[in-house]
């Protein structure tokens, strides 16, 4: 007995195709997020070797953190100045050198906690700009920073500062930002205290929102706060705090006394 074969009629290939392209649109966001969240995970566990780096200089510094940047002159084919991290710094200084958001042309300059890190690749975001060597800033909330907040809280002027930018100023010989880190017992609670984000601005460090007034919630009225505060992973940023845990923090979730070492300087709004 010979069976005959039944071809599919238009209307069945086109229910067909119709459910295929359904589970597609259903599945690629799907997809997609997975992937996020991937680069998102492995951006996390980047940043903890960051942080892990971070204590261990301390550890070795008499419990000291590491200082935001010092003056330092290796040679002439490097900035006269030592980041707490290494990028290609040379170039024109004002307090800080170089432009980490251009490619690096010349050899990178160590930063004093790469001699704790494996690779200069662990710090390089998945997620960041081709162009940009680095999206890291260290929190440069520093004691010298002027602020309309302090209108309103004058026990915070002069004592807003991060954990390596205490006494900071302008080095004599060429111009540049030295600034010392605190030792571990002036911190009030690592737990709560920022060290470290992601960011988009030519050095490594940042104090953005020191300058506005504010306290319980970021400033909304400008968007180049929030963009600054750069959000690479779904409108978060991986973070870096002083008891050394690590997480993806959104702009919302920011306190200004997440920045400074000292808490007992603020006032309820």
């Amino acid at each position: 007995m010979i069976r005959s074969l039944r071809a599919f009629t238009l209307i069945e290939l086109l229910v067909v195709i119709a459910i295929i392209a359904i589970l597609a649109a259903v599945l690629f966001p799907v997809f997609a997020q997975a992937k996020e969240s991937a680069m998102t995970t492995k951006c996390i566990c980047q940043m903890k070797q960051v942080s892990t780096a971070m204590i261990l200089y301390a550890d070795d510094s008499d419990g000291k953190w590491v200082p935001v940047a010092n003056e330092g002159f290796l040679s002439w084919d490097y900035a006269p100045q030592t980041m707490w991290i290494g990028y290609d710094n040379f170039g024109s200084c004002y307090e800080f050198c170089g432009n980490m958001l251009r490619p690096a042309e010349n050899p990178v300059k160590p930063g004093m906690i790469d001699p704790y890190l494996k690779s200069y690749e662990v710090r390089v975001c998945p997620k960041k700009k081709a162009e940009w060597q680095l999206a890291l800033g260290y929190n440069y909330f520093n004691e010298r920073g002027s602020s309309a907040y302090y209108s309103r809280n004058p026990a915070a002027r002069g004592n807003e500062y991060g954990p390596g930018a205490k006494n900071c100023q302008r080095s004599q010989n060429f111009g540049v930002i030295e600034c010392e880190g605190v030792s571990i017992g002036e911190v009030d609670e690592p737990a709560g205290t920022l060290a470290v984000w992601e960011h988009a601005a030519y050095v490594p460090v940042c104090n953005f929102l020191q300058r506005p007034d504010w306290f319980d919630a970021p400033p909304q009225y400008d968007r180049g706060y929030r963009d600054h505060f750069n959000f690479l992973h779904r409108d978060g940023a991986v973070t870096i705090w002083m008891d050394g845990h690590v997480k993806r923090t959104t702009f919302p979730e920011l306190r200004r006394p997440m920045f400074s070492v000292r808490k007992d300087i603020y006032q309820s709004p």
